[in-house]
């Protein structure tokens, strides 16, 4: 028994599934009141039971599809698929939902992490070769995709930016789970050029983030105009208050 499967049966958590993915541990584990998903000892992916926000980064991309009539949505980096879950619970059929994976064993995980069969089309690929393909097709791509805690360097690169663009609907949204590293900081700056050449880019942050950001790249609409149509269209509740509290200060520019 290793380290970790010592750990979580001590706390009294069950393992419902692992593998190992590019050399590391992932697991699939049901704690009290949510189940996690744990790659190389960092969360990737968490659900509570019987609820649709997480109260983390995840519930932050949840208003993006509201801006849209029928919403159009690529996920790149499926993990546990919280967000495609959280999506199609919140939207349903109203919302097509796409996920890119490249790891066949990470959306075997999925099944086990999820609790019950996800609405959503899987892709197993990669996520930059998959959005080449693609030309004013999604109203919302969000960026998900992690190796450890930094995101693989070509998905902050130029060419896949400008991917980002081409796949996008005329007022769609590319955004981006940022989360800070000594290496993604030091990429950070040259990444915000390379958005702000194609995007008009805001900035959000999240209580608990420990300096994560969502980063939110309009193309067509100006960040005023998403917030309107967010404004108008999302359901609210006492859950997502906070939500929406950080969109109106970072977007109403």
């Amino acid at each position: 028994m290793g380290i970790s499967e010592f750990i979580y049966r001590l706390l009294g958590w069950k393992i419902l599934a692992e593998a190992k993915i590019d050399g590391k541990r992932v697991f699939v584990v049901r704690k009290r009141d949510c189940n996690v998903l744990v790659y190389d000892h960092v969360i990737h992916s968490m659900l509570k039971h019987g609820k649709i926000y997480t109260g983390h980064y995840w519930d932050y991309f949840l208003p993006l599809p509201s801006a849209y009539n029928k919403p159009r949505v690529l996920v790149i980096g499926l993990g546990g698929g919280t967000m495609p879950f959280q999506i199609k619970k919140l939207y349903g059929r109203k919302a097509k939902v796409d996920a890119v994976e490249k790891s066949a064993e990470m959306v075997r995980l999925s099944k086990a992490f999820l609790p019950e069969r996800l609405d959503a089309k899987i892709i197993v690929g990669d996520g930059e070769d998959y959005l080449a393909t693609k030309e004013n097709h999604y109203d919302v791509i969000i960026l998900d995709t992690y190796i450890g805690g930094s995101i693989p360097r070509k998905f902050l690169e130029k060419s896949f930016v400008e991917k980002a663009g081409r796949a996008l609907s005329s007022h769609g949204v590319f955004a981006i789970n940022y989360a800070f590293t000594p290496e993604t900081l030091a990429r950070r700056p040259n990444l915000l050029r390379q958005l702000k050449s194609k995007f008009r880019v805001s900035l959000i942050g999240y209580p608990g983030s420990a300096g994560n950001t969502v980063i939110i790249c309009t193309k067509g609409l100006t960040p005023g105009r998403l917030l309107e149509k967010i404004s108008a269209n999302f359901p609210r509740d006492k859950e997502n208050s906070v939500i929406l509290k950080a969109y109106s200060k970072s977007l109403k520019v």
